[in-house]
């Protein structure tokens, strides 16, 4: 069995072209670090294009939380990577949570939108907890 190191930057929450799932793909969008080396927490969207090898990061850093992006195609869209990217990002700075919203053909873009939450989302990856217990 081989095994191929395919990008070095500390990330995970992949997402692609729902289109693509489970198909031949150009294009992942994965949520990373900022910094290229070292394990911290998720702080930008890494754009992947496997067909040129070109990547592309948005970093919220320093004081941006992310979690996983969320691919949503344009209706219209022509190719794989035509969409937006849907991020949750927990602003430190000003104690609240910001839909994000980046057009994922350009990650070197600024946001295609920003909406601030009033208030912050518990930051979680991996689940969520209760202090409740719920009987099924």
């Amino acid at each position: 069995m081989e095994h191929k190191l395919v990008e070095s930057r500390c990330c995970e929450f992949p997402t692609l072209h729902p289109n693509h799932v489970g198909q031949p793909y150009r294009y992942l969008f994965i949520g990373s670090t900022d910094l290229p080396t070292g394990n911290a927490p998720l702080q930008a969207v890494l754009k992947i294009d496997w067909q040129t090898g070109e990547r592309q990061i948005f970093s919220f850093a320093p004081r941006g939380f992310t979690r996983e992006p969320l691919f949503v195609p344009r209706p219209d869209g022509v190719n794989e990577d035509d969409g937006w990217l849907l991020i949750l990002m927990y602003d430190a700075a000003h104690h609240r949570s910001d839909v994000v919203i980046l057009d994922a053909r350009d990650l070197s873009q600024q946001p295609v939108a920003q909406l601030h939450l009033k208030h912050h989302i518990p930051y979680g990856l991996h689940g969520s907890f209760t202090n409740h217990y719920f009987l099924v």
